[in-house]
């Protein structure tokens, strides 16, 4: 299930992907990760980077020692994140529906996506997230606050509203906390984050 805006979005994306690859690798996963690198479960770990872009936080991830998968659904990303991180599955999937995807994954890291989807397509893609995650594993999830480029296929997010959606699919908060931005234009157009840490019950 896809929507025009994804749809869009992804266009978008294809078409500025050299730009967005250099300004994406000029901010460290360290960074990106701050408010919540202290709750990530310790690896290995099976991890989903979904959105993966560039593949900073993939190659971060097998770095650690994970196994990850990479969905993205960018064909020029996706040939970045083969070469840069081999030993990566790289997926042609996108959220909601994640075709293709098998888990269980121990940690689902959704960074900097959550804005291009409607309403509707949020509560199916976190039902397929919790659905994917294993039980005890974790999604980390960040939202975008601030304002939209003019003709960018962008939602403004309220992190209660996804709260309550994440809740509904059976996960539990974990932490919320608030984040600058750490790319430059990002930061110099009042772009700000929220992260969600959400948990899985054992039960389930």
């Amino acid at each position: 299930m896809a929507s025009d805006l994804s749809d869009r979005a992804i266009a978008a994306y294809e078409t500025q992907a050299g730009v967005l690859r250099s300004r994406y690798d000029a901010v460290t996963t360290d960074d990106v990760l701050s408010g919540v690198v202290d709750i990530l479960p310790k690896p290995p770990v099976h991890v989903l980077d979904v959105g993966a872009g560039s593949g900073r936080d993939t190659a971060w991830f097998a770095t650690r020692g994970d196994r990850v998968t990479a969905a993205e659904p960018v064909s020029a990303f996706r040939a970045a994140i083969e070469a840069r991180v081999p030993g990566a599955a790289v997926v042609d999937a996108r959220l909601p529906d994640l075709d293709g995807i098998a888990g269980p994954f121990g940690l689902i890291l959704v960074n900097a996506v959550w804005q291009h989807l409607t309403a509707g397509a949020r509560v199916a893609a976190v039902a397929r997230i919790a659905a994917l995650l294993a039980p005890g594993g974790q999604l980390i999830l960040s939202l975008r606050h601030g304002p939209v480029p003019e003709g960018q296929p962008v939602l403004a997010l309220d992190p209660d509203e996804e709260i309550a959606r994440a809740v509904a699919a059976g996960l539990e908060l974990r932490r919320r906390v608030a984040a600058p931005s750490h790319q430059p234009q990002n930061i110099a157009a009042g772009v700000t984050w929220t992260w969600l840490v959400f948990e899985k019950d054992m039960q389930k």
